[in-house]
């Protein structure tokens, strides 16, 4: 009985609003007044079903055209004018579509006015619109991040299965500085990292508004690995070359942390391979194959213990020593600060050896500062 008088009193909003349209619209301009219209006929209180294709393309049709501010403002006012779960998440998924017909004319929502400020969204009139609300939730800083692909990247390209795509878009990246593209890959990855925090479906879950946003994102998930994949193989040419050891590189570094952070993300995501299976195999090994090679060209130390040890590698010798309870510090000979046989007894005095008779395996205790 309750389901039953929601969806009366829905019927009845949905007519007044577009009654409404249609008198405020009527000295707008034929265009402006399609949009609006089709818009509300697309994001109905009534069904539980996603958005109206036909309404929906219709909206979609103005995206690339001068009316392209006017259907993302009138998406953005049905949004927010509306409390209910159902109306918010359909308007959702058609600024999703919005954004991503848009491309490169769309410069992203602005994160201090036009952001979709959807964090303390509830609707609690039903089961399905609690289930819903938890969605728009995340889905609006989904949003916004994905709105903001053009703006970070400089555009928003179109790598789905277009070889001649793919060598424009390496070209393009390998004509950026490697912080820039440090930065880009960064941002995806940040991307990658808010996917992982969807909310869990129950198993045998059937809510098919919920579907079409994972549809949606699975999309964006496999168009984002493509970007990522174009600026991994960049930095690894770059920044990784076998028999090459690169200590300290800040590059490198930051590289090391992308891949980790990627790591983590993979069993989250491991849910979309079966969309594109192969293009995500590729990727994955990808990632642990750069890991592999970043941690083989590090140069291997010894971590300070309380006795001097020996590490010999490629003719470079190393020492650690663990000084009262200082702080952990490396320590690195190079061929001209060998160790010796001969330790003094120094205090408060950095600690060199003249000698090269190599490295001492007795045991012995310095007081050392670095």
């Amino acid at each position: 009985m309750s389901e039953l008088k929601t969806r009366i009193i829905g019927k009845f909003k949905d007519k007044a609003s577009i009654g409404k349209a249609r008198l405020v619209h009527s000295f707008s301009s034929t265009a402006v007044k399609y949009i609006h219209l089709a818009l509300l006929k697309s994001t109905t209180h009534t069904s539980n079903k996603p958005p109206n294709s036909d309404y929906v393309s219709d909206v979609i049709s103005y995206s690339n055209s001068r009316y392209a501010p006017a259907a993302f403002a009138a998406a953005l006012w049905r949004l927010r004018v509306t409390k209910n779960a159902i109306v918010a998440t359909k308007s959702l998924i058609v600024i999703h579509k919005l954004i991503k017909s848009s491309r490169d004319n769309f410069e992203g929502l602005d994160r201090d006015r036009n952001n979709l400020k959807l964090n303390e969204f509830s609707d609690k009139s039903s089961t399905l619109a609690l289930e819903l609300s938890q969605w728009i939730r995340w889905y609006g800083l989904y949003l916004d991040r994905l709105s903001w692909v053009p703006k970070v990247l400089g555009s928003f390209p179109n790598l789905l299965e277009n070889p001649k795509e793919k060598v424009k878009e390496k070209d393009r990246v390998s004509s950026y500085q490697t912080g820039c593209i440090m930065r880009q890959t960064d941002f995806l990855v940040s991307f990658f990292e808010h996917i992982c925090t969807r909310p869990e479906a129950p198993p045998m879950y059937e809510n098919k508004i919920v579907d079409e946003i994972r549809e949606l994102v699975i999309q964006d998930y496999f168009m984002v690995v493509r970007l990522v994949m174009v600026r991994l193989q960049v930095l690894s040419e770059r920044l990784i070359k076998p028999g090459v050891k690169y200590i300290g590189d800040p590059g490198l570094n930051d590289l090391i942390l992308v891949l980790v952070r990627l790591e983590e993300c993979k069993e989250s995501l491991s849910g979309f391979f079966w969309r594109c299976r192969r293009l995500a195999e590729d990727f994955w090994c990808l990632v642990e194959m750069l890991k592999a090679e970043t941690v083989k060209d590090n140069k291997q130390m010894v971590i300070l213990a309380g006795l001097v040890q020996t590490t010999v590698k490629d003719d470079k010798e190393m020492v650690e020593i663990l000084a009262g309870s200082s702080p952990t510090e490396w320590v690195t000979f190079d061929d001209s600060e060998t160790s010796t046989h001969d330790v003094k007894n120094l205090d408060s005095k950095w600690v060199t050896f003249d000698d090269y008779n190599g490295l001492t395996n007795e045991s012995v205790w310095l007081s050392l500062y670095t």
